[in-house]
């Protein structure tokens, strides 16, 4: 962060002080975090679901911070505090002040599944050419989004920003701190559907970010969406195609693929791509790529090097051998979408054994058991040798699936069993929701067949 005077930060948060003095202090940063705060950084004391920053005011001011900002009427009697309204609130507006004195080009992308791996991919093609900044991990709500805003300096020209949501006027509220340039929808899946009751519903809220579109307001939208036409009439301007279908205007076409990796090739053009990853539906994030590189006038053989560097991130696709084993470990999080494909990839694979290892998915509200007893009978058509189903709303699909299922409601029965039945040569997909902690399985099948 650029270094800034208190008196700006306190004009952008709104926020009173009881001695004016400590408006003429410098800030060299922001934290809500005082196991990593640093000496000269202002501590927003935000409250979560387990812990209460303001708590921890007095720690993060012996270890050096400038001043604290906090709720009104939750402390009193210390001159180095900043009161506001909402200390969250007042993090998103710093954000968004800092953001408009820095004058970079902001990317915002959004949508239901592989936001990430999207972000990750317009930041490094960016950056092969221009100085460009990203937001960190899946930093992609309230808090997170606004720390990544503020941890960029002057030197940068581009910054790619993730938002995420599970709520109406989330991405609203996010991108209005981020005031984008360019808006990116990946898709509009059944993620977080429980809160939204709808996909048209999920397609709306996601929509947000185009309303909140600053300078250029360009749209990068997924043709093979079948809200591609929906969000393209909310577009202000122009609007730029990816897929897989005819009429895209970036649309890529799958060469080769075989269990671990694929290569595909853009339409009209005669550079082929390979990339590292066992689903091809990773070609999406790959076409959103050669969107910028067309655009910022970035080499083709640039991309060609990216993407065939590029690894997949544990719990989203990472292949672990063991054992003469090959674990899939797609658990960092699940949707009916993102399951039905890799269910489906899965299923087309070359492998001597398939083992489907699925846990529940969640946020999916009164659709739950609907939707886990769909991907049961759609299962039923699939080349997959065992299925083994964990946690409560599992058991639908596990019913459904039919013959040569097991279900687990405990995960140590579960690991157990897997153990137990494993062979040289198998391969397991392993998916489920971020809270089944289904990565516990795999680091547990790993350790239990390395030597």
């Amino acid at each position: 962060m650029e270094t800034l005077k208190l008196e700006k930060i306190a004009k952008w948060c709104n926020g009173e002080v009881g001695d004016k003095n400590l408006l003429r202090r410098d800030c060299c940063g922001v934290s809500t975090d005082t196991r990593s705060i640093k000496k000269g950084e202002v501590f927003v004391a935000v409250r979560g679901e387990n812990h209460d920053g303001h708590s921890f005011i007095r720690e993060a001011l012996n270890k050096g911070a400038v001043a604290a900002i906090a709720e009104k009427g939750r402390v009193a009697g210390n001159k180095k505090l900043i009161l506001v309204s909402s200390p969250v609130r007042a993090l998103g507006d710093i954000a968004a002040g800092y953001k408009k004195m820095l004058r970079l080009y902001a990317v915002g992308v959004t949508g239901s599944d592989g936001k990430t791996t999207t972000k990750e991919l317009i930041r490094k093609t960016l950056s092969a050419r221009y100085r460009t900044a990203g937001s960190e991990g899946n930093f992609n709500n309230a808090i997170g989004l606004p720390l990544s805003i503020l941890n960029i300096d002057r030197t940068r020209d581009f910054c790619v920003l993730e938002m995420g949501m599970n709520r109406k006027g989330e991405i609203g509220y996010l991108s209005r701190i981020a005031q984008p340039e360019a808006a990116v929808i990946t898709n509009v899946g059944t993620a977080h559907i429980g809160y939204l009751n709808s996909m048209q519903a999920i397609a709306e809220a996601k929509s947000e970010i185009i309303a909140n579109l600053e300078g250029e307001k360009l749209c990068i939208f997924n043709y093979d969406s079948k809200f591609y036409t929906f969000f393209k009439k909310k577009a202000p301007a122009r609007v730029i195609s990816f897929g897989r279908k005819r009429g895209a205007d970036t649309r890529g076409i799958i060469l080769k693929e075989d269990n671990e990796s694929f290569s595909f090739a853009v339409e009209g053009e005669t550079t082929s791509f390979n990339m590292n990853f066992w689903n091809p539906a990773f070609i999406y994030p790959a076409l959103i790529a050669s969107v910028f590189c067309k655009k910022f006038s970035i080499g083709s053989g640039k991309l060609k090097g990216i993407l065939g560097d590029m690894k997949p991130l544990r719990g989203r696709g990472m292949i672990h051998k063991a054992g003469g084993c090959s674990i899939i470990d797609e658990t960092y999080n699940c949707n009916p979408n993102s399951l039905k494909w890799a269910l489906y990839t899965f299923s087309r694979k070359d492998f001597k054994r398939k083992v489907a290892v699925l846990g529940d998915m969640e946020e999916l509200g009164r659709l739950s058991f609907v939707l886990h007893r769909n991907i049961g009978l759609f299962l039923r058509n699939l080349d997959i040798d065992i299925l083994i189903t964990f946690g409560e709303k599992s058991k639908a699909l596990s019913e459904s699936a039919g013959a040569n299922c097991r279900h687990f409601r405990e995960p140590e029965n579960l690991n157990r069993h897997l153990a137990k039945i494993i062979k040289r040569g198998d391969a397991l997909l392993i998916k489920g929701s971020r809270a089944m902690q289904m990565e516990k399985t795999v680091e547990y099948l790993i350790k239990r067949r390395e030597p």
